[in-house]
């Protein structure tokens, strides 16, 4: 019994991984289960015993790929800018140095059509997940640290923090989609430096 178990989980590890490829290449929409089945010799319905729809199995990527790096960790108890700047620059060097990571990046980026009805289903599917938007933390944090005068602008937080993931989110379009030569986390911190110093309570 406890090898089936074990080779139950390989086969969801597997899958997962095969899907992952599959959505990036040919993208989320367009992918089927018997694309994802052919590719690591199953049938379609061994895939459906796993997974019983796609919306599911990319609601666990999410959460398999949040296990191994937390996006914005830390920004929740952040004293200043500069640690929201720092915690941004970790999460570019995170995706620069972990190859199935940045792939997955890519993906959520450029390979998903995020209809509502597909944001509304993933996040029915993710409540039972150990996983936190990253961006919800990040916008609390800068209201807290507004309030505490630790930034001076008449931005408001949600506009602070659109500014901060449009830097972030547009360096790694340009380097990875785009093909622009740059050096991703130091073109983060260099965009991210611009903002602070626009922010930083004087």
């Amino acid at each position: 019994m406890r090898r089936t178990k074990e080779e139950a989980l390989e086969t969801r590890k597997a899958i997962l991984k095969v899907a992952l490829d599959c959505f990036s290449k040919r993208g989320y929409a367009l992918t089927t289960f018997n694309d994802i089945a052919r590719r690591i010799h199953l049938t379609k319905g061994a895939v459906f015993w796993h997974f019983k729809s796609k919306e599911e199995l990319l609601a666990e990527l999410i959460e398999r790929e949040h296990s191994i790096y937390e996006p914005l960790g830390g920004v929740g108890e952040a004293e200043d800018v500069e640690a929201i700047r720092d915690a941004f620059v970790d999460w570019a060097k995170a995706l620069e140095s972990h190859r199935e990571l940045r792939q997955f990046t890519v993906f959520l980026m450029s390979r998903v059509e995020w209809s509502e009805a597909l944001k509304a289903s993933l996040a029915k599917k993710l409540e039972g997940l150990v996983v936190t938007d990253p961006f919800a933390r990040l916008r609390a944090r800068l209201e807290w640290l507004k309030a505490q005068g630790r930034i001076a602008t008449p931005l408001s937080p949600e506009q602070i923090a659109t500014l901060m993931v449009g830097a972030f989110f547009g360096t790694l379009r340009e380097a990875w989609l785009y093909k622009t030569p740059v050096n991703v986390s130091e073109t983060v911190a260099a965009g991210l430096d611009f903002i602070v110093q626009g922010i930083r309570s004087k």
